[in-house]
């Protein structure tokens, strides 16, 4: 999952301010990522986005957001860890957030304990409706469209106006990208058909560097269709028939290791074979 992560920090570097006015509700002017305080122990993790916001009248404020792609029952508490620490560097009011991309009836906005109460911002993107910002924007909220209720049905509708912006070239690069990555986690055939259409700006994006490690460029059975072809073109066909059912990312990711690595067939076979 680290990928979809990944892609929205990537998104989060071009439209911050736009994700956290329209996603928090802050009326932030500008805001300035802060950089990563040292690790002090193995246990402290960075945030993902601290950030020093200036509202309207001028105000200075904290906002830690946190993206992740599913909910773990550690996050509040790897929220508490990374808010205090930066309140204890920063003396001003703060905001803290978690951005969760997939469902989940587990997720909470608080922690408690026995001696502790912390409330924070829960913001459920499979929650919001993508019709509402098809039709009111802001731009930068519609690479979140496939993830939100009825993006499927939105996501050529969103796709046109990020192309047919007048943001920036690279900005809609990342835009474009991020959505095709994010979709990967409704459909299989989206991320792909969305290169298709536009991987000749989305091969600016850094993020894309991403979409050839997940093999959503060709596909990843294309792709070891195609590698076999080259390296072992004598290859059973009852093997190639039991690649085509595997279904599970991470052993279709060993899988093409295996082949770039194997000096012969039986060791891809083996691969293959293993429970």
């Amino acid at each position: 999952m680290q990928q979809y992560d990944i892609a929205t920090k990537v998104l989060m570097e071009s439209c911050r301010d736009e994700i956290i006015r329209h996603l928090l509700e802050l009326p932030v002017r500008e805001s300035v990522l802060l950089e990563p305080l040292p690790q002090e122990t193995a246990s402290l993790k960075r945030s993902d986005f601290p950030v020093m916001m200036t509202d309207k009248k001028g105000q200075k404020s904290l906002v830690i957001i946190e993206v992740q792609t599913e909910w773990k029952r550690s996050i509040p508490l790897n929220l508490i860890d990374y808010r205090t620490r930066y309140l204890l560097k920063h003396d001003v009011k703060a905001t803290s957030a978690v951005i969760l991309l997939r469902p989940s009836g587990a997720a909470t906005d608080f922690y408690e304990d026995e001696e502790f109460r912390f409330r924070f911002r829960l913001i459920r993107i499979y929650d919001l409706e993508a019709r509402h910002f098809i039709e009111g924007g802001p731009v930068c909220m519609l690479p979140f469209v496939p993830l939100m209720k009825g993006g499927a049905e939105a996501l050529d509708q969103a796709e046109a106006i990020i192309y047919g912006s007048e943001r920036s070239r690279p900005e809609k690069a990342d835009m474009l990208t991020t959505m095709a990555i994010l979709s990967g986690l409704i459909s299989r055939d989206m991320p792909a058909k969305l290169v298709a259409r536009r991987k000749d700006i989305m091969i600016e994006s850094a993020a894309y560097e991403m979409i050839k490690r997940e093999g959503i460029e060709e596909g990843v059975h294309e792709s070891i269709k195609k590698m076999l072809d080259v390296k072992f073109p004598n290859m059973d066909a009852d093997i190639r028939r039991k690649i085509q059912q595997i279904d599970d990312p991470d052993r279709l990711n060993s899988l093409i290791e295996v082949i770039i690595l194997a000096s012969n067939p039986e060791e891809v076979i083996r691969e293959v074979e293993r429970e």
